[in-house]
């Protein structure tokens, strides 16, 4: 199975007109948009660390979530994907079928 993954360059990123079509010519409303979209992400992203973190005892590191979740996004966004994010409610049905390797983030998505 071959998939078709095309990075893209950067002038055809900077020459999509979202901020014009979308958020009426004003990048502050596109940041602030994007702002607020990585901190929701973000507290669901701690919402599951924190849950897995008091049942397990294994720790977790919100610098290093937050820079992992920045670089996939920028890599999603390199190839023309959609955001990346957590699920609470895949992590779940994960743990409570037992599930432990990453194959299963894969079958559930």
């Amino acid at each position: 199975v071959k998939i078709p993954i095309e990075v893209m360059d950067l002038k055809t990123l900077l020459d999509v007109p979202i901020v014009e079509r979308c958020f009426g010519n004003s990048w502050v409303s596109l940041f602030m948009t994007a702002a607020i979209f990585s901190g929701v992400n973000f507290l669901s992203i701690v919402g599951i660390a924190s849950g897995f973190e008091t049942e397990n005892n294994i720790s977790w590191s919100a610098p290093r979530e937050l820079i992992s979740q920045g670089v996939s996004n920028l890599a999603a966004g390199a190839v023309g994907s959609a955001p990346v994010s957590g699920s609470m409610s895949r992590s779940l049905v994960s743990r409570m079928t037992g599930a432990s390797s990453k194959l299963a983030c894969i079958v559930t998505a």
